[in-house]
Protein backbone atom coordinates (compact mmCIF):
# COMPACT_ATOMS: atom_id res chain seq x y z
CA UNK A 1 0.00 0.00 0.00
CA UNK A 2 1.47 3.14 -0.94
CA UNK A 3 1.19 6.52 0.59
CA UNK A 4 -0.20 4.79 4.07
CA UNK A 5 1.50 4.71 7.46
CA UNK A 6 2.17 0.80 7.82
CA UNK A 7 2.12 1.85 11.70
CA UNK A 8 -2.07 3.55 11.75
CA UNK A 9 -3.87 1.24 13.89
CA UNK A 10 -6.54 3.31 14.53
CA UNK A 11 -9.31 3.69 12.24
CA UNK A 12 -12.38 6.55 11.81
CA UNK A 13 -15.82 5.06 11.16
CA UNK A 14 -18.79 7.14 10.84
CA UNK A 15 -21.86 7.28 9.40
CA UNK A 16 -22.61 9.56 6.34
CA UNK A 17 -20.61 11.24 3.98
CA UNK A 18 -18.79 13.73 5.94
CA UNK A 19 -16.62 12.00 9.13
CA UNK A 20 -17.09 13.76 12.69
CA UNK A 21 -13.20 14.54 13.33
CA UNK A 22 -13.17 15.33 16.74
CA UNK A 23 -15.12 13.77 19.69
CA UNK A 24 -17.00 16.48 22.59
CA UNK A 25 -14.50 16.73 26.32
CA UNK A 26 -15.00 13.24 27.99
CA UNK A 27 -15.87 15.46 31.04
CA UNK A 28 -18.05 17.63 29.27
CA UNK A 29 -21.27 16.13 31.16
CA UNK A 30 -19.41 15.84 34.60
CA UNK A 31 -18.43 19.52 34.29
CA UNK A 32 -21.72 20.33 33.29
CA UNK A 33 -23.79 18.12 35.87
CA UNK A 34 -21.14 19.79 38.84
CA UNK A 35 -22.10 23.73 37.43
CA UNK A 36 -25.71 22.70 37.76
CA UNK A 37 -25.80 21.32 41.32
CA UNK A 38 -23.53 23.32 42.85
CA UNK A 39 -24.93 26.67 40.96
CA UNK A 40 -21.08 27.77 39.85
CA UNK A 41 -20.19 29.22 36.45
CA UNK A 42 -17.20 26.81 36.27
CA UNK A 43 -14.61 27.03 33.39
CA UNK A 44 -15.98 30.02 32.63
CA UNK A 45 -14.78 33.87 33.45
CA UNK A 46 -16.32 35.28 35.75
CA UNK A 47 -16.51 38.18 39.30
CA UNK A 48 -16.81 36.56 42.05
CA UNK A 49 -17.72 37.78 45.60
CA UNK A 50 -15.91 36.00 48.27
CA UNK A 51 -16.45 36.38 52.22
CA UNK A 52 -14.09 34.93 54.56
CA UNK A 53 -10.93 35.65 52.21
CA UNK A 54 -8.28 37.62 52.21
CA UNK A 55 -9.73 39.14 49.03
CA UNK A 56 -13.65 40.67 48.63
CA UNK A 57 -13.54 39.87 45.07
CA UNK A 58 -12.06 37.67 42.07
CA UNK A 59 -12.40 38.13 38.34
CA UNK A 60 -11.09 35.08 36.06
CA UNK A 61 -12.10 32.10 34.86
CA UNK A 62 -13.34 29.78 37.65
CA UNK A 63 -11.81 26.33 37.76
CA UNK A 64 -11.84 23.31 39.69
CA UNK A 65 -8.67 22.19 42.01
CA UNK A 66 -10.02 19.00 42.72
CA UNK A 67 -12.19 16.85 41.55
CA UNK A 68 -15.51 16.09 43.94
CA UNK A 69 -16.21 12.08 45.14
CA UNK A 70 -18.36 10.47 43.33
CA UNK A 71 -21.26 10.08 43.63
CA UNK A 72 -21.57 13.78 43.35
CA UNK A 73 -22.88 15.34 46.38
CA UNK A 74 -23.52 19.29 46.12
CA UNK A 75 -23.19 19.47 50.51
CA UNK A 76 -19.04 18.31 49.21
CA UNK A 77 -16.82 21.18 49.84
CA UNK A 78 -15.14 21.93 46.09
CA UNK A 79 -11.67 23.62 45.91
CA UNK A 80 -12.00 26.50 43.36
CA UNK A 81 -9.59 28.70 42.18
CA UNK A 82 -9.81 31.78 39.85
CA UNK A 83 -6.77 33.91 38.36
CA UNK A 84 -4.72 31.79 40.69
CA UNK A 85 -6.74 32.63 43.68
CA UNK A 86 -7.82 29.59 45.77
CA UNK A 87 -11.03 29.25 47.21
CA UNK A 88 -14.07 26.98 48.30
CA UNK A 89 -17.24 27.49 46.93
CA UNK A 90 -18.86 27.86 50.08
CA UNK A 91 -17.22 31.37 50.75
CA UNK A 92 -18.75 32.64 46.98
CA UNK A 93 -21.67 35.06 48.02
CA UNK A 94 -22.36 36.24 44.72
CA UNK A 95 -21.15 35.48 40.70
CA UNK A 96 -21.37 36.95 37.66
CA UNK A 97 -20.24 36.07 34.06
CA UNK A 98 -17.67 38.37 32.36
CA UNK A 99 -17.84 38.77 29.08
CA UNK A 100 -15.39 36.83 26.66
Amino acid sequence: MHGTDPKQTEFLLSDGPDPELFTPAPLADLVAEMARLWGLPLYQKARLTLRNHALDEVRGRLELVNAPDLPLNPAQLLLLRASGVEFTHRQITEWSLLDE
